[in-house]
């Protein structure tokens, strides 16, 4: 029982760091110009495709 809570105190902050992690390059990535810039190219695409 001693090991599965030392594993589990050892393995949860990795987890949450994950999340926060991920977020936070979720957030810069959308909010930087070259994401807009990605953004603007794919909805331009999809327009293209769409009046074919």
């Amino acid at each position: 029982m001693g090991f599965l809570l030392s594993f589990i105190a050892f393995i949860l902050p990795f987890i949450i760091l994950f999340f926060v992690v991920a977020a936070g390059v979720k957030r810069g990535i959308d909010s930087s110009e070259t994401g807009k810039a990605i953004l603007r190219g794919m909805v331009e695409q999809e327009n293209a495709k769409k009046k074919k």
